[in-house]
């Protein structure tokens, strides 16, 4: 069954691009639980108040060596988030003043009436667009906060490499979808998470993934207005420019309209031809990511299980204090006792201290 909204598409396809972009949202919404929650959670917004205070043994594993073993590494995560929390203020910093400082030396216009009528039929009011000279790039929307603006070529509206009217107004109405996304914005939060998050780099790549993602929702949008076929038209006309290093490339809170990684899987989809989006996650680094994210996040929940004679627990863990032994050698301080799993207290630990 076909979408009655996106009619051009291919059912197969409708469905599959929803449970990758429902995926894309649900991954990074567990990396930032996992990676943030035991540091964040426990120590900041002070969700747990030790408690495993008073508790042992969980089954026959031992939390005093488990503690012992981790806490390092929970120490280490408290690093890592302040460290990668100031590196994103300043990068965000740095990038967005680059950001308006390119954009203001940006030799720009206003739209004449016939082009502010195009405008109008993609979405954007006049005020919304600047015409930029000599841009090398075709079009982009830019940051100005919960405002953003839309940048277009000159080339674009008049001269050898102007568009039909019908393209230009798919391009228009790309960037207009951008614009009522914030998208902008939207990026620039997720590129400042994966700064922050730098020590698990699967953020910095489902966030590449959303961000291409948020140029087909845009190709939908503006393929509703214009008509895929102009869509598709304009993109491969566009992806023929000469590929010059655009200005505006570096700074954050730029949302281009063509991307050559893109082209391919844009401009076939419009067309109708069935396409699976492919992510740029592999194997190897979600099998990073998962134990990088497993050994903080435990590392977080033992940190809540007080260690003997703690500062406010004098008479806790009376027993198996590890006195003198590596805690590697008590993980498992209860194996092969006789007795229930479970005791009260445990009290048959077999290296119960003297």
């Amino acid at each position: 069954m076909t979408d009655s909204a996106r009619p051009w598409l291919r059912a197969g396809t409708v469905h599959g691009e929803r449970r990758y972009q429902r995926l894309l949202v649900i991954g990074l919404a567990a990396i930032l639980l996992l990676s943030l929650v035991p540091v964040v959670g426990t120590h900041v917004l002070g969700l747990a108040d030790r408690p495993l205070s008073g508790s042992d043994h969980f089954g026959v594993m031992c939390l005093i060596a488990l503690h012992e073993l981790l806490a390092p590494v929970h120490q280490l995560l408290h690093v890592l988030v302040v460290v990668g929390g100031a590196w994103a203020l300043w990068d965000l910093a740095q990038r967005a003043w680059q950001t308006r400082r390119v954009l203001q030396g940006l030799p720009m216009r206003r739209l004449s009436a016939a082009e502010a009528m195009v405008a109008a039929q993609a979405g954007l009011p006049a005020a919304a667009v600047h015409v930029v000279h000599g841009l090398p790039i075709p079009a982009f929307t830019a940051g100005h906060g919960l405002r953003p603006r839309v940048y277009v070529a000159h080339a674009l509206l008049q001269g050898a490499e102007a568009l039909p009217a019908e393209e230009l107004t798919a391009v228009l109405a790309h960037e207009a979808a951008h614009v009522r996304r914030r998208d902008p914005l939207r990026f620039l939060l997720l590129r400042t998470l994966a700064r922050a998050l730098f020590w698990v780099p699967a953020v910095r790549t489902v966030s590449e993934d959303i961000a291409d993602e948020a140029e087909v929702i845009a190709d939908d949008a503006a393929s509703a207005v214009a008509g895929p076929i102009a869509v598709a038209s304009a993109l491969v006309k566009l992806g023929a420019w000469p590929q010059r290093e655009a200005p505006v490339a570096g700074p954050l809170a730029v949302v281009g309209f063509l991307r050559r990684d893109l082209l391919d899987r844009r401009v076939r989809r419009l067309l109708g031809e069935a396409y699976r989006p492919q992510g740029r996650l592999t194997t190897r680094a979600v099998a990073v990511a998962l134990l990088m994210l497993s050994v903080s996040t435990l590392s977080g929940i033992v940190d809540v299980h007080d260690l003997p004679a703690a500062a406010g627990h004098p008479a806790s863990h009376q027993h198996c204090e590890h006195d003198g032994v590596f805690a590697a050698a008590h993980l498992f301080c209860r194996w092969q006792v006789k007795g229930p799993l479970l005791p009260p207290g445990a009290s048959d630990c077999p290296h119960r201290h003297a």
